[in-house]
């Protein structure tokens, strides 16, 4: 969605030769960097395992696509980002040799910082650059659940072990080619069950959030209304993407939604609320108790108490981008603001100067995203053919990344920096991050050979000169 692999130099892909699932044990697995997701998921799910940091594109995304953007999705608000189940990498570094990288203590990492040869040089420099800087750095962590902006540095040396593999986790392939990974798994829970809340006041939004996290939902997502409009007008082609044999069966089952939206009007607002537990009872207890804490905020609620049940809202909810690509004329969808992230304590602040900036510009977009971490996906649909529209891009961006940063929040919580965000590093982290940041990209590729043009190398110019215009 950002540009991440998109260049004027050599694109590789890596899921036609490096496609192997090499093992899946009893709490991980040892994989391809081009193994299709999906692929994965299949073999993972024999033995009751996955890996819970897919994203909406489960479909399509590649294992090693996951890894270099620090993918979250819908279960990342208890399990996390990538960068927390990746255990061991296999890297080709700028002497063309693939070497591994997985945690090591203090004694090991003296010895790898003698070894003749590339790893040697650039364990040492690594490390000398991030001790010396040891607290700066720590003190830079974006007080958020996710971050995929910059370069993994929080997570490389704690004072007792190193990692180096944590620092290729986000950085979008401009530190090296991933070409094999061995990542932790999670025992899949075997029950499920959801409420969706539709909200019509969001001026509610923020206290709602605030009293449905202490139930610990496995995921808090949402769409709006413009989202839930193009479903409803794409209908037919809706229930394709649900793989419906029996299409009358499933226009049945929305017939609650569409005399909801006669009764009670449009909901600004649908909302997912997700429980995955051991038992079909312990789920049931949790929404019925939810659904009594949610009755003095009077909106309207669903339980769809299976994995069948809740099916429909997932599909919306993972397709909304395809729908607006691909069911709007005119227009193109601009996700160059569509990833930020603030803490969800902030948002009754917050979330009214967002409305007022996007409204100030008279822009026509969909807002979806993780909402139980306060993680937004907005993407406005505009004619990017007119280069007036194109001007905005930077000026909108300017106003709500300023807005996200007085909040302590992250320009990019999960869809990385690409070519469109690289250009705000430094005003996210400040120069001294940033010339950090500098030295990273020096230390691993200092001819600059590994996807140019994006992290320190990125700039609104060459961006805009290489937007799609129709």
């Amino acid at each position: 969605m950002t540009g991440g692999p998109l260049t004027e130099s050599l694109v590789l892909d890596f899921t036609r030769h490096f496609n192997r699932i090499e093992e899946v044990g009893n709490d991980y697995s040892v994989m391809e960097s081009g193994v299709y997701y999906r692929d994965f998921e299949k073999e993972t799910l024999k033995k009751d395992l996955l890996l819970p940091t897919y994203p909406a594109s489960r479909e399509m995304c590649a294992l090693g696509g996951m890894i270099a953007n620090n993918a979250g999705g819908e279960k990342s608000l208890i399990y996390g980002q990538t960068k927390d189940y990746v255990e061991e990498l296999k890297v080709v570094l700028s002497d063309g040799e693939e070497h591994s990288f997985s945690k090591i203590n203090k004694q090991e990492l003296d010895k790898k910082k003698e070894q003749p040869g590339l790893e040697g040089q650039i364990y040492k420099k690594v490390y000398d650059l991030l001790d010396k800087n040891f607290s700066l750095v720590k003190s830079s962590r974006p007080n958020v659940s996710k971050n995929s902006s910059g370069y993994n540095i929080w997570d490389v040396w704690d004072g007792e072990n190193f990692n180096m593999a944590k620092i290729f986790v986000g950085a979008q392939g401009t530190l090296g080619l991933i070409t094999e990974a061995k990542i932790r798994l999670v025992k899949k829970k075997s029950h499920s069950g959801m409420m969706v809340v539709f909200l019509k006041d969001i001026g509610i939004l923020a206290d709602l959030v605030s009293a449905v996290l202490p139930f610990r939902p496995s995921s808090f997502e949402s769409f709006d209304d413009n989202t839930l409009r193009l479903s409803l007008k794409s209908f037919r082609g809706f229930l394709k993407a649900l793989g419906a044999k029996n299409l009358f069966t499933l226009g049945w089952s929305f017939l609650p939604e569409f005399w909801l939206i006669l009764t009670y009007g449009m909901p600004k607002l649908v909302l997912l609320v997700e429980f995955e537990e051991d038992s079909q009872d312990e789920v049931g207890r949790k929404l019925n108790e939810l659904r009594e804490k949610l009755k003095s905020f009077k909106v309207k609620t669903k339980i769809a108490a299976t994995a069948q049940e809740s099916r429909k809202y997932w599909v919306i909810r993972r397709e909304s981008f395809n729908l607006l690509r691909h069911k709007v004329r005119g227009k193109q969808t601009a996700p160059f603001i569509d990833d930020f992230i603030v803490r969800p304590e902030n948002l009754p602040e917050f979330l009214p100067q967002l409305y007022k900036i996007l409204d100030n510009h008279k822009l026509f977009y969909t807002i979806f995203g993780h909402i139980g971490d306060g993680n937004f996906h907005i993407v406005p649909l505009m004619a990017l053919a007119d280069e007036e529209n194109r001007k905005k891009i930077p000026i909108i961006s300017e106003e709500i990344y300023d807005l996200v940063l007085r909040y302590k929040g992250s320009i990019t919580a999960e869809h990385n920096d690409g070519l469109i965000r690289g250009a705000y590093l430094r005003k996210m982290y400040g120069p001294e991050i940033y010339k950090i940041f500098e030295e990273i990209k020096k230390i691993f590729d200092p001819l600059g050979i590994f996807n140019p043009g994006k992290k320190v190398e990125a700039n609104m110019e060459y961006a805009l000169a290489h937007m799609k215009r129709e």
